[in-house]
């Protein structure tokens, strides 16, 4: 399903709506890299942005709060699954891009959250080519990368709960093994990106911030 969600901020007076997942279980988790792409996309007066993951109301009200967005959201690892599940894995990347050019561009920002661990060496370069042409210039894109080939059996939501802190959220994925991409291969495969900002956080992912 894809959701484009026009948010052009709060009324004063208006009330948060309840759209936070009730009894989170997950611990918090800091980011060093999300306040950063928050203030490159404060100084556009209403950025258009895209979302990777799956639909997360609380995220769509936390955005557009903070930043009265416009905002994309395309679940590409509910794509990713579907051929997982049909053993087509080799299909994914037409499917993916298929879904990419849907959006209108140019965008101000793109939410990859972990999506590029599901990818192989094959498919990444195409989706990160056609990420790449999405965004204007000056435009920024946030993403996670695993940095061990592990095997993994779950996607995650990600719940921003600051600024500076999202609560991760595992469900189930079809077994698959996480495909790993250092600082070098980001520079290869987004080319007419720039790697801004790159912190290891202590679950050995890689959180980036790169711009065009």
């Amino acid at each position: 399903m894809s959701l484009f969600s026009r948010w052009q901020g709060r009324k004063a007076g208006e009330t948060a709506s309840s759209t936070s997942v009730a009894e989170p279980a997950e611990p918090l988790t800091t980011t060093k890299v999300l306040p950063k792409f928050l203030s490159a996309l404060s100084q556009v007066a209403t950025p258009v942005l895209l979302d990777l993951g799956p639909v997360v109301g609380q995220n769509v009200a936390f955005f557009g709060d903070r930043l009265s967005c416009k905002l994309h959201v395309e679940d590409l690892a509910a794509v990713i699954e579907t051929y997982a599940r049909n053993d087509n894995r080799a299909a994914t990347v037409d499917g993916v891009v298929q879904r990419l050019d849907r959006v209108n561009g140019p965008l101000d920002g793109i939410l990859c959250w972990d999506l590029f661990d599901y990818l192989d060496r094959r498919a990444a370069p195409v989706v990160a080519a056609a990420l790449v042409r999405l965004l204007r210039e000056g435009g920024v894109l946030h993403g996670f990368f695993g940095t061990k080939t592990t095997a993994v059996s779950h996607y995650t939501r990600f719940v921003v709960e600051a600024p500076d802190q999202f609560r991760p959220r595992p469900y189930a994925a079809s077994p698959t093994t996480r495909t790993v991409f250092v600082t070098r291969d980001l520079q290869k495969m987004f080319t007419g990106l720039t790697v801004k900002e790159s912190v290891l956080l202590k679950n050995n992912t890689q959180e980036v911030l790169l711009r065009r």
